[in-house]
């Protein structure tokens, strides 16, 4: 705003100036600004640059797909009853045959004391009758006895050893019924998801558990008939997971039959042999498909030139402005997605071979159109 000179109006002799008007003025004069005075001009800076060296990338397309485990268990129990203890926790690795999860069975308990009694009653009974068939040859072959009373200790030996046979058997269905009141690891592995807690109701087939063999992880992605005549199993596709910074690559295990009740397509799945650390299942791959289209040209960088900001990349390219000042030009560009040179990155879009453009620290320090002087 532009500052007007404050006149005071005459008065007579002995009046002082309203106190208001003396106030306006004492807020206002400072305010007071000259017009068109100029902004501070921003600093030149020195920057290191390159040129962008033109490549052949090839024609990819992307298609997503979910980190899955190639043994998953949903475990649980045949023996109907109230869960006794829980062993374990989300996310906790167990060994193959570890305890982690028990039901109350305690009427099993009861009824495998009773059967172990039963199968020793029946024991000693079968050894009684052997013993009284064995005497009883002796006396018949001395023909102190009749032969139907032989063929009667004869008859009650088998029935003694049928008796011990059912009794053994009794015993070890309660025993093999007792087992499935332990839930053990079938595997090595860590618990995915723990469904029950002290005091649930069991019931038979009801999933408890949740384990999961994360030393082998595979892929699963929809994908359409065109690009599932391009893969055969064994090829080996590279692959972007979410969360997860480096390449992974997976092998082609087969394109299955995606058919659901309302739905068709193909599933493509890839093995993960080995995977680095840092990938678990459910998280999202991006799978790189080739796209059977020819060659692209494209430019490369080096990886240092590049600028990220949120989702988007850029970088400061040199050029000389009317006036031939050399300005650093914030410039948005589109990568390769998973094609790195060793250090280098591949732009598809947004630059031409024989630009430059700046690398080194300068690059996360200029302003879009600063001035620059070039170092080297």
């Amino acid at each position: 705003m532009s500052c007007a000179p404050l006149h005071s109006r005459r008065r007579a002799p002995g009046v002082a100036a309203p106190v208001a008007l003396v106030v306006v003025a004492a807020m206002l004069m400072p305010g007071c600004e000259q017009p068109g005075a100029p902004e501070p001009a921003q600093a030149s800076q020195a920057v290191s640059v390159v040129r962008a060296e033109a490549v052949e990338t090839a024609v990819t397309s992307v298609v997503p797909g979910i980190v899955r485990p190639v043994r998953r268990a949903r475990m649980s129990t045949r023996q109907a009853g109230h869960v006794d203890r829980v062993l374990v926790k989300a996310g906790d690795a167990v060994a193959a045959g570890q305890e982690i999860l028990r039901v109350d069975a305690r009427d099993l308990e009861a009824a495998r004391e009773a059967a172990m009694r039963q199968l020793e009653a029946a024991r000693e009974a079968r050894e009684q009758a052997v013993l009284n068939r064995e005497r009883f040859r002796r006396l018949y072959a001395r023909s102190l006895v009749a032969k139907v009373q032989l063929e009667e200790r004869e008859l009650q030996a088998e029935r003694a050893a049928g008796v011990l046979e059912r009794a053994r058997a009794e015993l070890e269905s309660i025993e093999i019924n007792l087992d499935y009141a332990v839930i053990q690891a079938p595997f090595d592995g860590v618990v995915s998801e723990v469904l029950a807690e002290t005091g649930t109701f069991a019931a038979p087939g009801v999933p408890l558990v949740i384990l999961e063999d994360r030393s082998q992880l595979e892929v699963d992605a929809g994908i359409d008939q065109e690009a599932a005549a391009r893969v055969t199993p064994g090829d080996r596709l590279q692959m972007r997971v979410v969360g997860h910074d480096g390449a992974v690559s997976g092998r082609v295990v087969a394109v299955l039959s995606a058919l659901r009740d309302t739905g068709v397509g193909l599933r493509l799945r890839l093995a993960i042999e080995s995977p680095p650390a840092g990938i678990s299942p459910g998280m999202v791959a991006e799978i790189r498909l080739p796209a059977g289209e020819p060659a692209a040209q494209a430019v490369s960088v080096p990886a240092e030139a590049v600028l990220r900001r949120g989702q988007l990349d850029g970088l400061f390219v040199v050029a000389e402005d009317d006036a031939g000042q050399l300005r650093a030009q914030l410039r948005w560009i589109s990568l390769a997605t998973g094609r790195d040179l060793a250090e280098r990155v591949v732009v598809t879009r947004g630059l031409r071979a024989g630009e430059r453009v700046v690398i080194g620290d300068a690059v996360g320090q200029l302003a879009d159109a600063q001035a620059v002087t070039v170092a080297r």
